[in-house]
């Protein structure tokens, strides 16, 4: 029983120093969100924004921290502002502007966070398997939030498992999402977990505007692109022959798809995403910022270790600068099992021109042989990128996006 009482005390004074970095009190971050239960009979007087009513101009703006303690990279920590805005329509298309800044409005520090991505949706349906918004498993709270200086008719769900070492979390979605579209409606997201190691983030509304009717604004290049829109090709090879993966990712409704072919790719066409389980838009966002505190440094190493090996990898026709992280498995006395990953130095390299960020933020090529002790070491698999490009169609594409 004491010890129990220790823990939760513990849990509590965790989550009182998440509340006051991220603010509390009279020192509220931009975008705090204060909510009420919504009294009986009332109604909502906005109008329901969908994809097809897109405009250039329209933007979301939220605030964000993301935090992670005990972790064997070290102890992390990441604020800003995230931006998600309309550059342009061409329909079936809506081109996505993804920006984050620090929270002075400077660029964010972090390789992850510090380019702008481009993001092409496609107007239609979502996906059919897509779930409601909110926690799942959680009975939503019909609420009255304010947010960005606005009321709004919401719903919450929430849920606590931190007895059990899960997550304590909660989140708020408006309903209708109105001119909040963009991330279904979402108002503010909080988690916090762990106990050896924790983790948690909050991601609250901070903006919204709704932008012109007139503009169609102009598709831009896809040299920095999120995913939605491009394929990436990987190569493997073993002993027993060569196998060729190939990813497509796609957007539609607020939605990204992924779907993968394994085997020959001749003739395969990334446009068909059907029976396609999606990630939502605003769910994407969240693991970017979590993932910029996971992975503190580039390239990614446990706290204090030096940096890998410096090299360089063959790229398509060319080298690309990069670091060679080498891992020893001892098997037994005579040889070692070794795995090299390699890194790309540079993420936003010249060389990885339009390459997704799936595929940019991870190990290029991996490589594991056998080391004998005495000898040339044997080989036993390696898969490396191999290709990559944008599946949409010459007439989708501006001149500029090309």
């Amino acid at each position: 029983m004491q010890r129990q009482s220790f823990r939760q005390g513990l849990i509590t004074v965790a989550c009182m120093v998440l509340g006051l970095l991220m603010g509390c009190g009279t020192s509220k971050p931009r975008g705090f969100s204060t909510v009420t239960e919504l009294p009986p009979g009332s109604s909502s007087v906005q109008v329901p924004t969908s994809w097809q009513d897109a405009r250039v101009g329209d933007r979301v703006e939220y605030g964000f921290y993301s935090s992670v303690t005990g972790s064997s990279r070290g102890n992390s920590s990441s604020a800003g502002q995230l931006f998600v805005e309309v550059v342009a329509v061409r329909p079936p298309w809506v081109w996505l502007s993804i920006r984050i800044t620090r929270n002075d409005g400077q660029p964010h520090p972090h390789p992850f966070l510090n380019h702008d991505y481009v993001l092409p949706m496609r107007m239609g349906q979502a996906p059919v398997a897509h779930r409601p918004p909110g926690i799942q498993g959680s009975t939503p709270v019909p609420i009255r939030a304010f947010a960005a200086g606005h009321h709004w008719l919401a719903r919450r769900t929430s849920r606590d498992e931190s007895m059990g070492d899960g997550p304590s979390q909660h989140r708020i979605y408006a309903e209708p999402p109105g001119p909040l579209y963009l991330t279904r409606g979402l108002l503010e997201v909080s988690s916090w977990s762990g106990f050896n190691v924790s983790h948690g983030h909050r991601i609250a509304l901070v903006s919204f505007q709704r932008g012109s009717d007139t503009a169609e604004g102009v598709p831009p290049r896809m040299d920095r692109p999120w995913g939605p829109g491009t394929w990436y090709e990987t190569k493997a090879r073993t002993r027993e022959g060569t196998r060729v993966t190939r990813i497509c990712l796609g957007a539609e409704q607020g939605y990204l798809l992924r779907k993968v072919w394994t085997g020959s790719t001749d003739g395969t066409r990334c446009e068909d995403f059907q029976d396609t389980e999606g990630i939502a838009l605003e769910n994407a966002l969240l693991q970017l910022v979590d993932a910029s505190v996971f992975v503190p440094t580039w390239p990614p190493r446990d706290y204090g270790v030096p940096l890998p090996r410096p090299g360089q990898l063959p790229l398509g026709q060319g080298f690309v600068p990069a670091y060679f992280d080498e891992t020893p498995d001892s098997m037994e006395r005579d040889s070692l099992k070794v795995t090299v990953q390699g890194f790309a130095a540079d993420v936003w390299s010249p060389m990885l021109r339009g390459l997704p960020m799936e595929a940019r933020f991870k190990e290029l090529s991996e490589e594991t042989f056998w080391q004998p002790r005495v000898g040339m070491h044997q080989f036993i698999e390696d898969t490396k990128l191999s290709g990559w490009g944008t599946w949409l169609e010459e007439s989708e594409l501006s001149t500029s996006a090309r």
